[in-house]
């Protein structure tokens, strides 16, 4: 049913005469416009001024619209119900009158009605000289709207009530039944078989393609696993590594589902840009990129692959948009292998993206397709699509680091401030161990660095190790300064059992802040199980055979020993930093040889069986260890002093050490805390 306005025509007749036959030159452009809501040009203003409103200009429209208005227009043809072929209801709005339409139906729509105002122009306007015609089209083409639309609810009423009308008929088809013979007429009654036949065939159909994609998928995926988990050295998922595996994937799958909706919305109405051209603007990458920056590339490989794979299938079963996702995926993936900056991301994207548009140029060659006319949108959006994964991957790393509990780069990036409350309470509370941390944390990078493991990783782990000394500052010697040596008190055994705390006591702080299981695996893993060996000397030498002897357990770390070369070379560096300060002549050979000892008797110590360094990546430690070292203890020459000031200097200290201290008996508390007074008397004020 569709509803005729007959008032759209008995408007545009007084828009027309309205606007021709009661204006009185002169008059403003905007106040015509606005009283007979037309809009024309500058050009097409003046001609208008110069013709003085010509009623014929009006009466000329108002003759090319009218018989296209009593006809009907509707908006567009097709939008038309698919079942209007059958013929339409047209419904007066004013009168209720009623009249049926068969096909091909007398009305038109409003492009056809536009394009035969084109042609009628020169017919209808025999009057009027050619510069004017185009201001007539124009006026005409603004006069004419649809008057004919489509009444959803009263078709619905009217099919329902139909519906009701009719008894339902059922036909019964046996097995082996002939639905219809070779030469015999085709009646409505075959058509209703072989309809309900085909519907039956498409269910079961359906059923069959969807039976047979969840087996492939299950083949695919155990597959996958077995081999990646037997063949695949670092691919050894933990519980919340195969839930974040598998919510990124399903996440990536039901975000391309949702894309796809709104694109097929979108596609050729928002900037003409076709459908076809947004698979490309899909950021696939972007879970790969998470997967390498929380797990490992192993792993991401194995992602990029399955989720190439379900994207291609949902893209439309093509080879090379398996081979787009994949590649993509890969190169995300690698350019955030080492995310020690934020910007390395929007560059891993950009590098995506480059790719992206390589791989579509590529595509459009192989198929003959390089001029069409879709290959600029096509290389914006893969270009596009690169950027966007990187920023989803800004975007989601927080997210995930909250639910999982994963310390990414990202995160250590934030730690490496050196205005961390927990390095700023080093600072200030154990100085020694804050000077020493930064010192290890320069050679852990550097050894880190050299090997190809992760120097961010190792170098805010070395910030972060001795974090433990917080608790008990004083009883670790960096921090004593000049005084007393708390241990001189103490037993072996009960030193060795403070010392040894700082393990524990800096996983309970580093729980306590969330600085994420990496960091507190080195922090536990950072002494191994090494033996203390200045007191187990010390308590070997009190020993008392008649009593019980020293077990050398009591005095070794708790463990457990590193587990990863970042853990081992803090382990390394932590060992080697605090014993170069007893060197006294710090030269390049000295500093070669004690590097070459430490590690050595840690490596015959066992301390490093557990974690990946091969003799190799130890040789390329020692070597920027050195290096590292050497430019920390660089000799400086003895600048002379003039003999002038060197008699001045021991007269001033002749003075001093003459002279008592002067004491103010009468100051006041406040005065006693220094002030301004104090500082006057320092020459700073």
């Amino acid at each position: 049913v569709y509803d005729y306005d007959p008032g759209i025509l008995i408007d545009a007749e007084n828009r027309l005469r309205s606007a021709f036959t009661s204006t009185d030159p002169p008059v403003k452009k905007a106040e015509w416009e606005s009283s007979s809501r037309f809009t024309l040009s500058q050009k097409e203003w003046q001609i208008l001024e110069r013709e003085k409103f010509n009623p014929s200009i009006g009466e000329t429209s108002l003759r090319m619209i009218s018989p296209l208005l009593k006809r009907g227009i509707i908006n567009d043809k097709d939008l038309l119900d698919p079942n209007a072929t059958k013929g339409i209801s047209i419904r007066n709005i004013q009168t209720r009158e009623e009249r049926r339409d068969a096909f091909p139906f007398n009305f038109v729509d409003l492009k056809e009605a536009k394009a035969r105002l084109r042609t009628d122009l020169g017919r209808l306007s025999p009057g009027l000289s050619r510069e004017v015609l185009p201001l007539v089209l124009k006026i005409s083409e603004q006069s004419l709207k649809p008057n004919l639309t489509f009444n959803k609810d009263e078709t619905e009423a009217r099919k329902a009530e139909a519906k009701a009308r009719v008894n339902p008929v059922f036909f019964q088809i046996k097995r082996g039944e002939v639905v219809l013979r070779a030469g015999e007429p085709v009646r409505e009654e075959h058509l209703l078989k072989i309809d309900a036949l085909k519907k039956a065939q498409e269910r079961s159909h359906i059923l069959s393609i969807l039976i047979g994609l969840a087996l492939l998928t299950f083949l695919i995926l155990v597959s996958l696993y077995e081999f990646s988990t037997k063949n695949i050295k670092k691919f050894a998922l933990t519980t919340r590594d195969l839930l974040f595996f598998c919510s990124t994937l399903l996440g990536m799958v039901g975000l391309l589902k949702i894309f796809y909706l709104i694109t097929d919305i979108l596609g050729g109405e928002f900037l003409t840009i076709p459908s076809s051209s947004y698979t490309y603007l899909f950021p696939i990458a972007a879970g790969a990129m998470l997967i390498r920056i929380v797990i490992n590339s192993e792993v991401a490989i194995v992602f990029a692959a399955l989720a190439s794979y379900f994207a291609a299938s949902m893209m439309g079963n093509q080879l090379f948009l398996f081979i787009f996702n994949f590649v993509a995926s890969l190169i995300g993936a690698h350019k955030v292998a080492r995310c020690e900056q934020r910007s390395i991301l929007i560059k891993a994207g950009v590098f995506v993206g480059v790719a992206n548009i390589g791989m579509i140029l590529s595509y459009n060659l192989i198929t003959g397709t390089f001029l069409k006319m879709t290959i600029l949108s096509d290389v914006v959006m893969g270009f596009l699509g690169g950027l966007l994964a990187s920023l989803m991957v800004l975007g989601m790393a927080p997210i995930i680091e909250s639910l999982f509990g994963y310390t990414t780069d990202i995160k250590l990036l934030e730690m490496a401030n050196l205005d961390h409350p927990l390095l700023k309470d080093l600072v200030l509370q154990a100085p020694g161990t804050y000077h020493h941390s930064i010192i290890v944390g320069s050679l852990v990078e550097a050894g880190a660095k050299s090997i190809a493991a992760n120097p961010l990783l190792a170098r805010v782990s070395a910030y972060y190790h001795d974090i433990g000394k917080l608790k008990k500052p004083l009883y670790f010697i960096e921090n004593v300064g000049g005084m007393e040596n708390k241990h001189d008190h103490l037993t072996p055994t009960m030193s060795s059992l403070i010392l040894s705390s700082h393990v524990k006591d800096g996983v309970e702080l580093a729980h306590e802040n969330r600085l994420g299981e990496r960091i507190i695996h080195i922090i536990q893993q950072h002494h191994g199980t090494s033996l203390i060996t200045y007191f187990y000397q010390k308590a070997k030498e009190k020993e008392n055979p008649a009593m019980d002897s020293i077990d050398e357990r009591d005095f070794r770390y708790p463990g457990p020993k590193p587990q990863t070369k970042e853990a081992g070379i803090v382990m390394l560096a932590d060992a080697v930093e605090a014993a170069s300060r007893a060197l006294t002549d710090p030269t390049p050979s000295r500093i070669k040889g004690l590097v070459q000892r430490i590690i050595n008797n840690i490596f015959l110590d066992g301390q490093l069986e557990e974690c990946e360094l091969t003799l190799k990546d130890l040789q390329k430690i020692e070597e920027s260890f050195s290096l590292i070292l050497n430019a920390i203890f660089h000799r400086r020459i003895d600048y002379p002093v003039l003999p002038s000031l060197e008699n001045n200097k021991k007269k001033n200290h002749e003075d001093l050490d003459s002279k008592p201290t002067k004491t103010y008996p009468f100051r006041s508390k406040k005065d006693k805390k220094g002030g301004p007074k104090d500082l006057g008397q320092l020459g700073t004020s």
